[in-house]
């Protein structure tokens, strides 16, 4: 994938970032077999550490990432950057199965396969008690959309 995979529409100052560490060093390798990539979204966990997650998104604790994979400092401290805060936002991002959606899509954070690999991505809602992360605003391409930031659990 050439290029960013998750760039912010919304100004960055109004929004809060904040970083975390990771439960898994490893995710932050950039030559791991499956590293973290700028867009994916991560779970906090009950320890207050950034996991990948899987299966069904009914997590309220997920956040995007704001690094790019690769940097050193990030490697160093072994934290990853997320937007942890600050109201609603817009982004276009490539970390997303774009399959049957259309403009007003609800979105979750789910398993999505992005370059052969299973990443946590956007997903249309489907089904109950799903926690909604956003509102699909733009189909950019087959791989790409823009999205209204959004949190509720929708039942």
């Amino acid at each position: 994938m050439a290029g960013p995979n998750f760039e912010l529409i919304t100004e960055l100052q109004s929004i809060i970032r904040r970083d975390f560490p990771v439960a898994s060093a490893s995710l932050l390798e950039p030559l791991a077999s499956n590293p973290l990539i700028d867009g994916e979204w991560l779970e906090l966990n009950s320890s207050q550490l950034l996991v990948r997650g899987s299966g069904e998104g009914s997590s309220l604790l997920v956040f995007p990432v704001h690094t790019e994979r690769g940097r050193y400092d990030t490697q160093a401290i072994g934290k990853a950057n997320v937007l942890f805060a600050g109201g609603s936002w817009q982004a276009s991002t490539k970390v997303v199965d774009t399959a049957g959606l259309v403009v007003g899509d609800l979105l979750t954070v789910q398993d999505v396969t992005i370059g052969g690999l299973t990443r946590r991505g956007l997903k249309k809602k489907s089904g109950a008690n799903k926690a909604v992360v956003g509102v699909v605003t733009k189909i950019i391409s087959s791989g790409q959309i823009e999205f209204v930031s959004h949190k509720q659990l929708v039942a």
